[in-house]
């Protein structure tokens, strides 16, 4: 029933190029989760953004959102918690914008955590065993 509300939904359920589409995105986590993490991929209502539209001063109408397509990408491990969200007419660049914006919130999380002490020691490592290609 959730799909006739959600037609996003529908189409990620029976798209079969679409969800191969979102399994390649997610893959691209595989250096930031844990076994524990659960992935989700959310279709959100576009409609909905029509306040935050309003508040940045953006020009739309009721019609330009109907057109887009709102998805979310969730990583959640516990109590712990981390999204991002793509807005697009195209399905594909709103799963990709939505991968791509997690991506940057991860790399920052991950940036706000190793210390710059830690990347030295990183960084001589590599630098005294190179990788081979």
């Amino acid at each position: 029933m959730t799909t006739l509300l959600n037609p996003t939904i529908q189409l990620i359920e029976q798209n079969p190029d679409v969800k191969s589409f979102i399994y390649q995105q997610i893959a691209e986590f595989e250096g930031f989760v844990t076994p524990q993490t659960v992935v989700t991929v959310v279709a959100r209502d576009p409609k909905k953004l029509a306040l935050q539209y309003e508040t940045e001063g953006r020009d739309f109408s009721a019609d330009d959102l109907k057109k887009l397509f709102r998805i979310a990408i969730v990583l959640k491990e516990g109590d712990t918690k981390v999204e991002a969200e793509g807005v697009h007419e195209d399905i594909y660049q709103a799963i990709k914008m939505a991968k791509d914006n997690l991506m940057k919130e991860l790399v920052a999380i991950q940036d706000s955590v190793i210390s710059q002490q830690d990347r030295i020691i990183e960084i001589n490592h590599y630098m005294q065993h190179p990788l081979l290609h």
